[in-house]
């Protein structure tokens, strides 16, 4: 059988059995080995007769990064699980999870677990039971089968309509997955909570995809803890709530996912968005029935107001977007009760509800873009002065951090050296503001950061004041390098950021300091 190895792949998981462990990310260091058979790529030469490794470093990446498991002889169980399912010619896996920061206290060089999984793993186990991964399944989630799925979104903390539309973004791209409707935007009071505790935002959306309900679960969770979500308190304010409403009609008792969610058929702010965007829809399970019956039962029916229907671009039927944003903040009720009665079917594709601008400013610019952005330095307090600038970046309005890069240091030949790092964000301003923004951040660090839009995908400008991309960022290995640690198939325009990297003439003045030092970590 042949083979194809990935060795240390890195990324940072709250993964372990100390409480600590559950909420501050530490390092996960993982190797694969792929058995399958490779006779016809070396005769081909053909991606399609093999594996793509970049795609596989990503599953793994995309396991440590999601749901908390207590051991990593799980994590290293799902890791393979999920090669196997997404991959299909790999016959076997083996899986080694390094764990070098574990909290041992004698010295010691790191700690691993390896597991060896090949496709009879992926068969569901006797009645009923879990896979060996430990993931939720369920006999009638059949593998390879496409399945409807109705998730429900909220959030009272930040901004919560931008954060529920990135959010509606990151399902749709999820892998084998497409988002097939969203509901319009309710408000609703945050009962059950102090008082002064901010209103929440409500939506549901339906998706079809190839994932079973336990990868779904981690991927949604994943997505949570992206935009911020922590777990500390049940009940409690959140930035984003990402709930699996129902799947394929689907009765289970499984204690890791109950389906349909145990207490949906009582909540209005599920019900009424779900059936502004489905009249027909209808709950399985005990508590059961249309949905329509279901919402002029529930207890919060009076609690749930309707917002707008248009708030996937940026805009909304009553408040607009600016009113909105501050709602979210303030918890200030903006509609009118008895609403949650008007079903309008709002179906929308969400990949049209993120599609970019072409210009810097443009009037009919969508509700948020993607940018990444660089940060350099030459102080000896650059690691902190970058937290401090992410920090003001993550605060404005509108705006979140969608990724970080490890830390670089950057050999000078003039001159002392340097620091850098890449962050990706989402924002709702134009590349013209967000430029200015990040000018007044400066400022503020007294000038001691550079930090400069680097690419909005989709905005091409060439003014004095405006240039994106960067014009010089594409011979930059102190910009390049970050950013393909944060993200191995960036591009930058029509070219794999990958290819810049090894074409850049200084590639080899810089070095990784740190994958940690966002959490504190540079050594």
């Amino acid at each position: 059988m042949d083979t194809i190895r990935l060795t240390g792949v890195q990324a940072m998981g709250t993964h372990g059995v100390l409480d600590y462990e559950h909420q501050r990310a530490q390092p996960f260091i993982v190797d694969a080995t792929l058995s399958l058979d490779l006779a016809r790529a070396g005769r081909s030469d053909d991606l399609r007769d093999t594996v793509d490794y970049g795609k596989a470093a990503k599953l793994i990446v995309s396991v440590i990064e999601g749901g908390h498991v207590d051991l990593i002889e799980r994590l290293a169980a799902r890791i393979a699980d999920v090669i196997l399912t997404e991959l299909t010619p790999v016959r076997s896996v083996v899986v080694t999870v390094h764990k070098p920061k574990a909290p041992i206290t004698v010295p010691f060089a790191d700690v691993s677990v390896t597991i060896e999984r090949d496709r009879c793993s992926l068969s569901p186990a006797p009645n009923g039971g879990n896979r060996a991964s430990g993931t939720i399944s369920d006999p009638v989630m059949a593998q390879g089968t496409i399945h409807h799925a109705v998730v429900a979104l909220g959030g009272n903390q930040g901004d919560v309509a931008a954060t529920l539309r990135a959010a509606v973004a990151d399902i749709d791209g999820l892998d084998g997955t497409q988002v097939t409707g969203v509901s319009p935007l309710y408000r609703t009071a945050a009962w059950g909570m102090p008082d002064g505790t901010p209103d929440f935002l409500n939506a549901v959306l339906e998706l079809d995809t190839m994932l079973d309900a336990g990868r779904l679960l981690d991927e949604l969770q994943r997505i949570e803890a992206a935009h911020g979500r922590t777990r500390e308190q049940h009940w409690s304010s959140r930035t984003l709530d990402l709930d699996i409403i129902d799947i394929d009609g689907t009765v289970s008792d499984n204690p890791g996912l109950t389906l349909p969610h145990p207490r949906a058929w009582q909540r209005a702010f599920v019900l009424a968005p779900w059936l502004a965007l489905d009249p027909d829809a209808e709950l399985t399970g005990k508590h059961g029935g249309a949905v329509s019956r279901l919402l002029q039962s529930a207890g919060d029916r009076d609690d749930v107001h309707l917002v707008g229907e248009n708030w996937m671009t940026g805009k909304t039927d009553l408040a607009g977007t600016a009113a909105d944003a501050a709602h979210a903040q303030t918890g200030t009720a903006a509609t009118q009760p008895g609403a949650v009665t008007q079903p309008a079917a709002a179906r929308a594709d969400a990949s049209q509800s993120a599609e970019p601008d072409h210009t810097p400013g443009d009037a009919a610019a969508q509700a948020f873009h993607t940018a990444v952005i660089s940060m350099d330095s030459t102080s000896t307090n650059a690691e902190t002065l970058f937290r401090t600038a992410i920090v003001s970046l993550e605060g404005i309005p509108g705006n979140q951090v969608e990724g970080i890069s490890p830390l670089y240091h950057v050999g000078m030949l003039e001159g002392p050296d340097a620091m850098a790092a890449v962050v990706q964000l989402t924002c709702r301003m134009d590349a013209r503001t967000l430029i200015a923004t990040l000018g007044t951040i400066e400022e503020s660090l007294d000038g001691a950061v550079d930090l400069d839009l680097v690419d909005m995908p989709g905005v091409t400008c060439d003014e004095p004041d405006c240039r994106v991309p960067w014009p010089s960022a594409r011979h930059r290995a102190a910009v390049l390098a970050p950013w393909m640690d944060m993200d191995p198939d960036a591009r930058l325009g029509n070219d794999p950021v990958s290819y810049l990297l090894a074409m850049a003439d200084d590639a080899d003045r810089v070095g990784l300091l740190s994958d940690t030092w966002i959490v504190g970590g540079a050594e």
